[in-house]
């Protein structure tokens, strides 16, 4: 049985990586954010103007549901809040620089302070750092997907599948970006 959860920011290719490596690995694929909504997990926080998420009932059910499938994909950007250590073979944190994820929400006319909220998470790593905390760094491994092609993330993940040392975290940092990119710079201080 193997459980494979692919999580990351807006924008920064979890259902492109979760479909590719379904198809070569057989494995289903649960996406949280439709299973919170297809179950009716979701609320509006009228104070923040935001959707939250009912988490513990969303993490009964999930638990339930996975309980269902051998070996099964869980993308989303929910899974360091919704899924438990022991539902995790590996995680996969996609990341992807601010600078074209910018171009990204622009494209899909996200509120500028959307924008603002998911570049300022990518750039400071919250993901990354959340599923750390969560899953432990021996269950992770990091991508860049501005630079690695989907073919090499999907290559590298099956070898991260049975070889531990293939794993790597800690190694993208977007910090230094922000120097030169004043656009950036103006997001992250408003």
């Amino acid at each position: 049985m193997s459980r494979i959860i692919i999580t990351g920011n807006p924008g920064v290719g979890k259902r492109t990586i979760s479909n590719m490596l379904s198809k070569r690995l057989g494995f289903k694929i649960m996406n949280l954010n439709e299973f919170v909504i297809k179950n009716k997990l979701v609320f509006r926080d009228k104070s923040l103007g935001v959707y939250d998420v009912y988490i513990k009932k969303a993490t009964v059910m999930i638990k339930r549901e996975l309980k269902r499938y051998d070996d099964v994909i869980v993308t989303g950007h929910l899974a360091p809040y919704l899924l438990s250590p022991s539902q995790a073979d590996l995680v996969v944190v996609l990341r992807r620089s601010p600078e074209s994820l910018l171009k990204t929400f622009k494209e899909r006319k996200y509120t500028n302070k959307k924008i603002r909220e998911n570049i300022t998470a990518e750039i400071l790593g919250i993901t990354l750092y959340d599923s750390i905390k969560k899953f432990g760094k021996q269950k992770i491994i990091e991508f860049d997907t501005t630079i690695d092609s989907s073919k090499q993330i999907i290559k590298r993940l099956i070898e991260a599948l049975s070889d531990d040392s293939k794993r790597r975290v800690g190694i993208i940092d977007w910090i230094p970006t922000l120097k030169h990119r004043e656009e950036l710079l103006k997001l992250v201080s408003y």
